[in-house]
């Protein structure tokens, strides 16, 4: 494989959401009552791909724009293919909008409410890191671009990829609240572990106006909100009390390694070590969701 293809590929960053992205269109699936059958699955492929696509360019657009702070940091310099020189900011820039018009047709195929909220995430994605406009260093706007960009308007675009068949239904609120609320929450986390590199850097966030003890202070408060969305989801039985039996089981299979770190861990890394467990727990449980399902 040529380098530049390889690069380019690395761009993408696609390791960083490739589960996120497949959880929240999933449960913008879920929640929209359809029943997976040999009419849905393409829809729901086809959707997941421009989710993926969507994100990809956010991400990308992100690394280009940010080549020269990432420059500043060796482990950034050497993760972003532009600040490390495999490809040109040129290059990444004819991939990056290539791979937003590829998401903007699929979701153009999947109707116009797809489609305008895939417009939305496409342009809030580059708004938020262009170095004109740099929503991600405005306080507040950084936390909600990064919510709606990496989560909320994914789950929204397969629920209305999927509900004409169904009817609109207010199922949708709750899942929609959680994953914003977890990806508003991971963007924190990033602030504070990217505090000293994003001060260098001239960016002023949320945390920089907060503090880091502030910012730890809304971690916690809204991993509250998530978890009271989620105990609502269960009550009124969105994900059903078999779904939670699976989390719960395999939370005792991947939470005994974190479990025994915690007391070990320090700052960030105390919360750090549980985020992928639970992560994988959420894509399992979802994934036999939706297959429960098919018929």
């Amino acid at each position: 494989m040529p380098k530049s293809v390889y690069a380019i590929i690395n761009l993408t960053r696609y390791q960083d959401y490739h589960i996120t992205v497949i959880i929240t269109t999933l449960l913008g699936f879920l929640v929209s009552g359809v029943s997976l059958n040999l009419h849905m699955l393409p829809r729901l492929s086809l959707v997941l791909l421009a989710n993926l696509l969507c994100v990809a360019f956010a991400f990308m657009i992100n690394d280009i724009e940010d080549a020269k702070d990432d420059a500043r940091d060796e482990m950034k310099a050497k993760r972003n293919p532009v600040s490390a020189g495999l490809i040109s900011p040129t290059i990444g820039y004819l991939a990056t909008f290539a791979v937003a018009a590829l998401s903007i047709s699929i979701y153009f195929y999947l109707g116009p409410v797809p489609f305008w909220l895939g417009v939305t995430s496409l342009i809030l994605s580059g708004l938020y890191s262009w170095r004109i406009t740099r929503l991600k260093a405005i306080p507040v706007i950084d936390l909600v671009s990064h919510g709606l960009i990496l989560a909320g308007l994914q789950l929204l675009c397969a629920y209305f990829a999927l509900n004409p068949y169904t009817g609109l239904n207010y199922n949708w609120i709750a899942p929609f609240i959680i994953v914003v609320a977890v990806s508003v929450r991971g963007q924190l986390f990033n602030q504070i572990r990217d505090f000293e590199c994003d001060s260098k850097a001239g960016i002023r966030h949320t945390t920089s106006r907060l503090g880091i003890k502030t910012a730890n202070y809304l971690m916690t408060a809204l991993l509250l909100v998530a978890g009271a969305m989620f105990i609502h989801s269960v009550i009124n039985k969105i994900i059903p009390l078999w779904c939670v039996s699976v989390m719960f089981v395999l939370g005792v299979i991947f939470l005994k390694k974190p479990l025994t770190k915690f007391k070990a861990a320090e700052g960030l890394e105390k919360t750090y070590n549980f985020e992928r467990p639970v992560l994988l727990i959420t894509l399992f449980s979802l994934t036999l969701l939706t297959l429960s399902r098919f018929f």
